[in-house]
């Protein structure tokens, strides 16, 4: 590293990002003795070194439920950013003009002539609430049935994308196939910090219209749930952007997720 940036110098290059992804591993490789305890300690004093030495950890929890000790030193060292869901605005924008975010635009410009009916793009953001991933895998799974079904099978239909070209989508087994690390990943992420994550999900998921917090609790009552462990469990799943309060319902708020779970 420090080799890298003496490369810096008489160069127009600004500085060095390391992005570490999942970092929630890092406990885990503690743990099981594979690197030190004082791991993310030097991480910071790498992270002060140098002004033009910057880290991006990306995971799905925040710093403060990561609770071992080591984890301390980066309290002080680091700005949260959430990264929530795309809004409705985002979400048409993304899938109807791709070449916008692209870093070879000029070029997809020509290639990319496919278009979105409103009601569409409408129906996409109402089954994935702007979940990027989600998002993406849509416009992918789409555009690829399209050239399936114009390239390969040679039928001759509009390049506009209906509301029931995303049924179809949806539909087919290999969306979930391809979604399952999202799914997968929310329903094991349920699985650590609060307990009763997941026996909230099994009581939301059937209701798409979500339930009373006075329903949930008679329902999980059952499960021998206190008020305050539930009440750390909504919380917890809340924060997670798994679960959200509208007038007065709790409910899953991916519709994607919501029917996976209760396929």
């Amino acid at each position: 590293m420090k080799q890298v940036v003496e490369t810096f110098h008489g160069t127009s290059l600004q500085g060095l990002i390391i992005a570490i992804d999942e970092f929630e591993v890092i406990e885990e490789l503690i743990a099981a003795g594979k690197i030190p305890d004082n791991f993310l300690g030097y991480l910071r004093g790498l992270l002060q070194m140098n002004s033009k030495i910057a880290f991006a950890f990306a995971g799905l929890h925040t710093l403060e439920e990561m609770t071992a000790d080591y984890f301390q030193p980066f309290f002080a060292s680091v700005i949260p950013i959430h990264v929530g869901f795309m809004e409705r605005a985002v979400t048409h924008q993304i899938l109807a003009n791709p070449v916008e975010f692209s870093d070879n635009a000029t070029s997809l410009q020509e290639d990319f002539l496919l278009d979105y009916q409103p009601e569409a793009l409408d129906k996409i953001y109402e089954l994935t609430h702007g979940q990027p991933y989600l998002v993406q895998l849509f416009g992918f799974q789409l555009v690829r049935r399209y050239n399936d079904l114009v390239f390969e099978l040679g039928r001759d239909r509009d390049a506009v994308f209906m509301v029931e070209d995303v049924e179809a989508v949806i539909n087919n087994t290999e969306f979930f196939k391809r979604g399952r690390y999202y799914f997968e990943g929310v329903w094991s992420q349920a699985a650590q910090g609060a307990d009763g994550q997941q026996a909230l999900l099994k009581v939301l998921a059937p209701h798409p219209e979500g339930l009373s917090y006075e329903d949930v609790r008679g329902e999980v009552s059952t499960e021998g749930f206190d008020e305050e462990s539930l009440k750390e469990a909504v919380d917890t799943l809340q924060r997670h952007d798994v679960i959200a309060e509208t007038q007065g319902r709790w409910r899953i708020i991916g519709e994607l997720f919501r029917r996976r779970f209760v396929q």
